[in-house]
């Protein structure tokens, strides 16, 4: 399995699944998770009701804790060779980073990859969960996801690259520095 740093639009990204960093309720109120409900379905609105059904469906519930996941279909960007989004939730830092924090976004990117796993799913691309308006340090989730992926790919079956996606060249960079 190969882990890659890209810099790209996720929402545009040539992979099977892309991971979207959405709140517990997926209200795709903001940041990349807004930006792949506009993509997916044109009506954020419309994405948000399609989130809501799929989680009472696969979940049972109104929620997604940490390590859970719901998948949704790309519609839209299925133009792109994306077939599936999944949503996962990261932790709230607000600038403060803590072993608690780290564990929450382990569990959260661990989900992803189990589903993308599930699913017969060869490549998988996720954004900087929690380090957006969540406010996580950038290099602790960049440290923490290379950590994470390299502990689930001793027991993946399907999943052969895993990227991870950054808008921004600052960012990009950076976590090429840190790797």
């Amino acid at each position: 399995m190969r882990f890659e740093v890209a810099k790209g639009d996720i929402t545009k990204f040539q992979a099977e699944a892309i991971v979207n960093a959405a709140n517990k309720y997926l209200e795709h109120g903001g940041g990349v998770a807004y930006a792949i409900a506009k993509a997916a379905a044109g009506n954020v609105r419309e994405y948000i009701r399609i989130s809501k059904e799929a989680m009472k469906e696969q979940l049972g519930k109104s929620s997604i804790e940490h390590g859970e996941v719901v998948v949704t279909p790309a519609l839209n960007m299925e133009r792109f060779g994306i077939k599936y989004v999944i949503h996962t939730v990261g932790p709230y830092c607000g600038g403060v980073w803590d072993d608690d924090k780290k564990e929450k976004l382990r569990k959260a990117i661990l989900g992803a990859l189990r589903k993308a796993d599930e699913l017969g799913i060869k490549t998988v691309a996720f954004p900087a969960i929690s380090a957006g308006i969540y406010g996580c340090p950038f290099e602790e989730v960049v440290r923490t996801f290379k950590e994470t992926v390299e502990e689930f790919s001793r027991g993946a079956r399907s999943v052969e690259r895993v990227y991870l996606v950054l808008y921004s060249k600052k960012d990009y960079e950076r976590a090429l520095r840190l790797l």
